[in-house]
């Protein structure tokens, strides 16, 4: 019999696919909301995100063998579901993939001390940025996960020495936070993409054998992980930099510039060591989320358009995986907040919406036989579908500008 894999392994998979750049522009987004209601928010979009979660597990057990989205939208919602399914991928890793390469072109340029306000300075720094992750990509998988690894590492050293610095700054103040609940509307399509893990959950049949009980501990303990990260560094973020006023994070929101840069500069007053270890985890978190996209979208046109892994092929692909990203931040370079908000909304139709619906086709309309079906019946799915649908309709809102925005 073939042996399963670890619940420890699993969850591990999935808060690292959750933790990454998105992360940095969670303090920006909810600061003006205040740190309770916002860990509210956090545990309701954790909730909802783990249904869905489930949901998508237990469409994925009702087809045996590998899986994955575009197969499972074709077999229960059709050859449109199939069609809007492929698109809406296409837009979510590419959305996901300009944000990190107009964050991460800002970043670059700031650790090298470059002014990229010049012509010829801001057409190069995305290329510089891109050009060793295409590389990487190009390579295959091997490369990737060694490189990874040791961005990981980098980022869990980071954690640990920012959360140690920080906490002992000014360790009180998180707790007499001044808010208002309604900012947080406009913050709920980031939060969706931060607890964005479902594409991995095929991947993880396979590697727990479908072990229905150890997939579902899995999943709850996999998003359980990046829920209490999202915490602390809510905690820590909020405790070292104020929320109104010059420097502080409303400033921030209304600047559109990557938060990673803004903040740096803002903790400069708590002295050059705190800074450098917020720089250095902004840093890798941005870029093992890069580096992790960018394969999984080469790994996607690689299945959908049938490429061989020849030399031309693979150049190909790394094209077609990077260009766009840095076409994106070549015409708007200060687009790392809104892209994100852009792949919110289709994290929340892929990611939420699209598993009930499977759900709900495989379960009342087809019947497809399953050996695992997700606790709540019909209501825990229309709850869950009302969820995404309100997810979209803020980011729509929010795009008009028709949800309250603070400003100092």
């Amino acid at each position: 019999m073939k042996a399963t894999g670890s619940v420890v392994g699993g969850a591990l998979l999935i808060a690292g696919t959750c933790v990454g750049a998105g992360m940095l522009g969670l303090p920006v987004m909810t600061a003006a909301a205040g740190f309770y209601p916002t860990m509210a928010a956090f545990l309701l979009v954790w909730l909802f995100m783990t249904c869905s979660a489930l949901a998508y597990l237990e469409v994925s057990l009702r087809f045996p063998g590998e899986v994955n989205l575009i197969s499972m939208a074709a077999k229960t919602l059709g050859r449109g579901g199939k069609i809007i399914a492929w698109i809406t991928y296409v837009l979510f890793l590419y959305s996901l993939m300009a944000a990190y390469t107009a964050g991460g072109t800002t970043m670059l340029a700031n650790i090298l001390d470059l002014d990229i306000q010049g012509d010829f300075e801001s057409r190069v720094m995305p290329l510089l940025f891109a050009a060793p992750f295409a590389g990487l990509v190009y390579l295959g998988t091997g490369c990737v996960d060694l490189v990874n690894r040791l961005l990981m590492i980098g980022l869990i050293v980071a954690f640990i020495g920012m959360c140690y610095l920080a906490l002992h700054t000014s360790p009180t103040h998180i707790f007499k936070p001044m808010g208002d609940s309604k900012y947080l509307l406009a913050a709920f399509p980031l939060l969706v993409t931060a607890f964005g893990y479902h594409l991995l959950i095929p991947t993880l049949k396979t590697y727990l054998n479908e072990d229905i009980k150890k997939l579902r501990y899995t999943i709850i303990v996999g998003s359980l992980l990046p829920l209490v990260v999202y915490a602390v560094w809510e905690l820590i973020v909020l405790n070292l930099i104020p929320t109104w006023g010059a420097g502080g994070l409303v400033e921030m929101l209304n600047s559109g510039i990557n938060p990673a840069d803004t903040m740096a500069q803002s903790l400069e007053a708590h002295g050059p060591t705190v800074t450098l270890f917020v720089v250095w985890f902004a840093f890798f978190a941005l870029t093992t989320s890069f580096i992790g996209v960018g394969l999984g979208i080469f790994d996607f046109f690689a299945d959908g358009m049938h490429f061989k892994h020849t030399k031309g092929d693979r150049v190909i692909l790394s094209i077609i995986t990077f260009v766009p990203p840095v076409f994106y931040t070549l015409i708007y370079p200060q687009g790392f907040l809104l892209a994100l908000n852009y792949a919110g909304v289709f994290a929340a139709i892929l990611l939420v919406i699209y598993p009930v619906a499977m759900a709900w086709h495989a379960r009342y309309v087809k019947n497809i036989p399953g050996s695992y079906q997700m606790f709540g019946g019909k209501l825990v799915l229309v709850l869950t579908l009302i969820f995404g649908l309100l997810v979209v309709m803020a980011d729509i809102y929010q795009q008009q500008g028709l949800l309250p925005i603070p400003h100092n």
